[in-house]
């Protein structure tokens, strides 16, 4: 390393004695290595500031040598003494990806269900977490902390800050999605629902309920407390619980309502975010106080490297309020669609065996009721140390 940090040259020996040449440098304990013959030539490779030395001492058992390969740091920066401008680049694009590593360029949210990324990123602005921030965990303390007291949508939040990138992980409160249970964890699984059981299949643990049983929210179905010979050990329990249950939904509309339709009106705001700091793209400006507003975050790159600079679009649509009444028909439709809807969205993954409708309708409105009869898979698995 340190001959290529000095420059090595690979030489040719041609006539006289090139073995005689050799024994008197090795002699003197000068450095001589990859030699060769190659096509009647001796090749061999010494640190640059030693050849004129072996060219002299070539001479005198009339040997030849011409230098053939020049290698090593030196004649790679020799090269480039004619040429400033290069090495300023060099050396300036070296302190650039150093400093760039001290800032946070890329945020990613994970663990959010009806939050949005962008509503996400919209509060870690807000309280000084956001791309071009100094990498460090003060900032991000800070922010998880103001988020935290400043809404109830989020109980719990996360940030991690590995170099240039942010990781941010987050509980929503009154999620609906079951705390995942880690595989060496002993649990039961217990019904999240009541109803009535028409299949299992248990993989570990011990079934509490035969097909046909009725069982009501949680109730254990499967413990992980299982007899092993003489004494009782705690196991991971994993089963699937198919039962029959029912589940109420209710939907309301009344006849005449306020809605909101857009009046053509739109306007476009540019930004450019660079290093933390804000610039606008144009000097147009209007009032938007009551405009709608969608953003758009696009991050810039340069032949796929990701540079620390940002373009935010906000686009803005006006909206009026008009009154509109409907008929029992249009309000029953509307109200109809809900439901599909509903199903679509969160009923996916069961079986619907039965639906009963009841329309309920006053002077002002309806009100569809509607209980469902379904079929799942109602089991949750539960810490025992938590049940």
């Amino acid at each position: 390393m340190k001959g290529l940090k000095k420059g090595k040259v690979t030489f040719s020996m041609l006539g006289g004695y090139p073995e005689s040449l050799l024994n008197e440098l090795f002699g003197q304990r000068i450095k001589v290595g990859d030699i060769r013959n190659e096509n009647g030539l001796m090749y061999a490779e010494a640190d640059m500031e030693q050849y004129p030395f072996i060219a002299r001492r070539a001479r005198k058992y009339g040997i030849r040598t011409r230098v053939e390969r020049k290698s090593g740091l030196y004649f790679a920066l020799k090269g480039l003494r004619g040429r400033p401008g290069l090495i300023i680049g060099c050396f300036a694009s070296i302190i650039l990806v150093l400093v760039l590593r001290l800032f946070v360029w890329h945020i990613e949210i994970h663990g959010n269900d009806t939050l949005t990324d962008t509503q996400v990123l919209r509060m870690l602005e807000q309280y000084g977490f956001t791309a071009g921030v100094f990498a460090n965990d003060t900032d991000a303390l800070y922010a998880e902390r103001r988020i935290l007291m400043s809404t109830d949508r989020i109980k719990w939040i996360n940030i991690e800050v590995n170099g240039s990138r942010a990781d941010v992980y987050l509980n929503e409160s009154g999620s609906d999605t079951p705390e995942e249970v880690d595989m060496k964890t002993p649990c039961n699984i217990v019904a999240g629902k009541t109803g009535i059981i028409v299949d299992t299949d248990v993989t570990s643990g011990h079934l509490q309920y035969e097909k046909g049983s009725g069982v009501a929210e949680g109730s254990i179905i499967v413990s992980g407390t299982v007899s092993s010979g003489d004494s009782m050990i705690l196991v991971h329990s994993d089963a699937e619980i198919i039962a029959d249950y029912t589940e109420d939904v209710e939907f309301s509309m009344n006849f005449t309502t306020t809605e909101k339709v857009p009046t053509g009106d739109t306007f476009t705001n540019r930004q450019i975010m660079i290093l933390g700091m804000v610039f606008p793209l144009g000097s147009e400006t209007a009032d938007t106080s009551d405009m709608v507003c969608t953003e758009q975050t696009e991050n810039c790159s340069l032949f796929g490297v990701p540079l620390p600079i940002r373009i935010k679009t906000e686009r803005y649509t006006g909206y009026e309020d008009i009154t509109v009444t409907r008929t029992l028909n249009d309000v029953e439709r509307i109200l109809d669609s809900r439901l599909e809807m509903y199903r679509y969205n969160f009923l996916k993954d069961v079986e619907i065996i039965d639906t009963q409708k009841e329309f309920i309708t006053d002077e002002n409105g309806v009100t569809l009721r509607c209980r469902m009869t379904l079929r799942g898979d109602i089991g949750v698995k539960k810490p025992i140390y938590r049940h």
